[in-house]
């Protein structure tokens, strides 16, 4: 006989699976949700919407509401994250990566999410990998997009062979067109091919008239019109993408650069065009930090600190623990930092106002480091920062300088030379800590062979490239032979340094750190009572001081040691300048011979170019047949540039008015007005072309690069960054292609 009630039957049962049910769909036991599927999928098809059109700011506040309502959806997680991709906030993806692998570890938008986080922490080898990942598991377009993202900041060879392999439909995808013609753009550097920008130009017109609803297609043509000079052209695709996505800051921000930086207003109508255009922005969309950072960021373009200021503090105010506040920390760090260049324009570093600004330089890095920071991402550029500050000051504070090198050690990655160069060196020099310097040094090398080699397609032969790894390598060396002499192991410091110099000739730091080893070995054997033996050693420390006199422009500390050993050995400074001018003369006809020798093996022609003037004149390069050319490359921006144009004013005043030499120089800033304000300031009137993406090309990578072309057209001499003594160095080579007889 059965026992069972009758509550136990079919309905019970049918009861039961409905109460499972209501649980399983109350989100963990909770209230039931507040959405239909239906407004589900309209919400993630809103985030896409935000993505398509680049209004970020909008997109995460409409993200943040409905995460919070649906937090366990992984495609609304994953959506909502490549919204804080768009503000920078990758801690915050990182959180929405592991919120949904925390539900499901092989989920595909989780996977997704998290190389999307890795790759804002420029981690592309492992973003890649978890982006071909997702796609494997299941075929987004969101997915093969990041992947060939990720995949050609890695390899670029390899997007560009897994590109080709899709299929028809999926190139079709918008994702995939985009990528398509990011390749395009990435080749022309890769591939040292210009023509690749005509490609790319082409992909992005497709892009536009396939998908009129895209805000990019406008933008990045728009971006190509303005470098082409095409104003009326960018003006007409700005106005396009404006209207496509009023909200949108990041097109918001470029609409504003271009008004304030082009020809295209008058320069008084310039600023009130650009503040209509941050009334419009503030109509269409919601006051976010990310909006106020870029408007600040844009007054600060127009030189009102003022404005730029009370918006850092409205971001502040809002959300003094987040990306944007600490950003404005940093702005602020950056500034005090940056004025250091006007003071020792203005005061010389000998000056009290140049002192007090090393103080400012690290009472800044210390307000920065005090916090609250959103993460660790500038606590590099601080403590290099505070690294240069302690370094100039007199006298140098030893252990916070220590201090200042194991912070950079820890959170710097961008200047390796700096870190396990520069760095290791004043550990050296000004703290008690010689050994830990070498520590440093041998942990960090990796890092810097690492560095090196991503730079190798900078060398054009395998000679150079020979030379970069000889002089890192005795640089390494150098450093470990130096601590281990000031940590009083001279013997050892002495082999290690001459295998230093075995590996490369010409470093001016080995040969001065081996001359100072000398001395001081010649005056052990003084102490030993062996005068023969310490002659022997000073000769020698003379003739290193000697090899490494004039290496470089700048300060040499082989010029000064040489001058204190010349006063030891003859008991005074009598006939010190007749002995230097010899000196002089021997390193002179050393730096010729090496110049002649540098000529190009395999001369090549230049690619033609007409280019115009500052007044508006045109210059034809068919005009330079017959002539010897000199062909500058540089830019206001560039550092390097900015050192040697007082030299090269010299050596262009030198040839201005020799019928048979050229010389120009072609600037690559962004307008006319920029160079004219630059020449003005310095009383420069060498002649400027202005560069109209010839520089791109033409292939020419580094600033600054000079041409020194012959009367055929044949560039015979490359010089490539700055040179020793310009006017002097590049006369050589003119001089050597007016006597040539146009054999190449």
């Amino acid at each position: 006989m059965s026992t069972r009630s009758r509550r136990s039957g079919p309905s019970a049962g049918l009861f039961l699976t409905g109460i499972l049910l209501i649980l399983g769909a109350c989100e963990d036991g909770g209230t039931p949700p507040d959405y239909t599927p239906e407004e589900l999928d309209a919400a993630k098809a809103e985030l896409r919407d935000h993505r398509r059109l680049r209004t970020f700011e909008a997109g995460k506040l409409f993200g943040d509401e409905w995460v919070a309502r649906a937090p366990h959806d992984a495609e609304l997680r994953a959506l909502y994250a490549y919204q804080l991709v768009g503000w920078g906030l990758s801690k915050e993806v990182h959180e929405q990566a592991d919120a949904i692998l925390a539900d499901d570890p092989e989920n595909p938008w989780g996977l997704y999410t998290s190389a999307y986080a890795h790759y804002a922490d420029n981690e592309a080898e492992l973003a890649h990998e978890l982006a071909r990942e997702a796609w494997e598991a299941s075929p987004q377009p969101e997915f093969v997009f990041l992947y060939l993202r990720a995949l050609s900041r890695a390899d670029f060879e390899a997007a560009r062979e897994f590109l080709a392999s899709l299929d028809d439909e999926t190139r079709g995808w918008p994702e995939v067109l985009r990528m398509e013609a990011e390749i395009e753009s990435q080749a022309r550097y890769e591939l040292e091919d210009p023509t690749w920008a005509d490609s790319m130009r082409a992909t992005w017109a497709e892009f536009k008239e396939r998908f009129p609803d895209h805000v990019l297609g406008y933008t990045r043509l728009a971006n190509e019109a303005y470098n082409d000079r095409r104003l009326d052209e960018w003006a007409s695709l700005m106005e396009a993408a404006l209207e496509l996505a009023p909200g949108s800051v990041e097109v918001r921000a470029q609409h504003w650069r271009g008004l304030w930086m082009s020809d295209l207003l008058p320069r008084e109508e310039r600023r009130p065009a650009v503040e209509a255009g941050m009334a419009a922005y503030l109509e269409a969309s919601p006051e976010t930090v990310e909006g106020l950072q870029s408007m600040a960021s844009m007054y600060r373009q127009m030189e009102d600190e003022e404005r730029a200021a009370e918006l850092d503090a409205r971001i502040v105010a809002i959300d003094p623990d987040g990306f944007h506040a600490s950003w404005v920390r940093r702005t602020k760090m950056r500034a005090v930092d940056e004025g250091m260049r006007e003071i020792v324009d203005e005061h010389g570093r000998d000056s009290p106002e140049y002192r007090a600004q090393l103080e400012a330089i690290r009472d800044a890095v210390h307000d920065y480091l005090a916090g609250p920071l959103y993460d660790d991402s500038f606590k590099g550029e601080a403590y290099l920062n505070l690294f240069s500050a302690l370094r100039s000051m007199d006298p140098i504070p030893g252990e916070e300088l220590a201090e200042a090198i194991r912070g950079m050690v820890e959170y710097e990655r961008l200047n390796p030379h700096i870190v396990f160069g520069d760095a290791p060196l004043a550990m050296i020099d000004h703290t008690p800590y010689p050994l830990e310097a070498v520590d440093i040094i041998r942990a960090g090398a990796p890092r810097v062979f690492e560095s090196l080699e991503d730079a190798r397609s900078f060398f054009d032969t395998e000679g150079e490239w020979d030379g970069a790894l000889r002089g890192t390598l005795s640089g390494i060396y150098d450093v470990i032979g130096w601590a281990h002499f000031k940590a009083g192991r001279t013997e050892d410091g002495r082999h290690t340094l001459e295998r230093a110099l075995a590996i490369s000739a010409y470093d001016r730091n080995v040969r001065y750190h081996l001359g100072q080893v000398y001395e001081q070995l010649a005056a052990e054997a003084e102490e030993n009572g062996d005068g023969e033996a310490a002659t022997s050693w000073l000769d020698q420390a003379e003739d290193s001081y000697i090899a490494g006199f004039g290496a470089s422009r700048g300060e040499n500390p082989n010029e000064t040691a040489l001058e204190a050993l010349y006063e030891r050995r003859n008991g005074s400074r009598e006939g010190i300048e007749e002995y230097l001018a010899t000196l002089d003369e021997r390193d002179r006809v050393r730096r010729h011979e090496r110049i002649l020798e540098s000529r190009v093996e395999d001369a090549e022609t230049y690619e033609p170019f007409e280019l115009a003037r500052l007044d508006g004149e045109m210059v034809n390069s068919s005009g330079l047949e017959g002539k010897v050319a000199v062909l500058h490359f540089w830019g206001t921006w560039c550092g390097p540039c900015i050192v040697e144009l007082p030299e090269y004013q010299e050596f262009d005043e030198r040839y201005r008015h020799d019928p048979e030499v050229h010389v120009f120089s072609i600037s690559n800033d962004e307008t006319n007005e920029i160079i004219e304000d630059f020449l003005a300031k310095n009383d420069y009137d060498f002649t400027v072309l202005v560069d109209d993406g010839y520089a791109e090309r033409a292939a020419v990578r580094a600033w600054p690069t000079t041409w020194f072309v012959d009367r055929d057209g044949y560039i015979q001499f490359v010089q490539v960054g700055t040179a020793l003594k310009l006017d002097e160095e590049f006369s050589w080579r003119v001089e050597a292609l007016r006597e040539d007889a146009g054999n190449h």
